[in-house]
């Protein structure tokens, strides 16, 4: 294997559960890399939980009445 190759993958595990997939892989040369993914149909990012905007703080208050 030359530098510019990448090493040949040997061996790979997949486990799946309802919290997720993990998969490892290990290289010739001995390097694992593992990650993990959501369950299928599952977004890849955490859903937004909190808002995009906030009020203004010098917006006068909606129970404020004019005079």
């Amino acid at each position: 294997m030359t530098h510019d190759q990448e090493p040949e993958v040997v061996a790979v595990w997949h486990t799946a559960s309802a919290v997720g997939r993990h998969f490892e892989e290990l290289l010739a040369d001995g390097t694992v890399y593992a990650w993990t993914e959501p369950p299928l149909g599952e977004p890849t990012t955490p859903a937004r939980t909190t808002p995009t905007t906030t009020p203004s703080a010098t917006a006068p208050p909606s129970h404020a009445r004019s005079a």
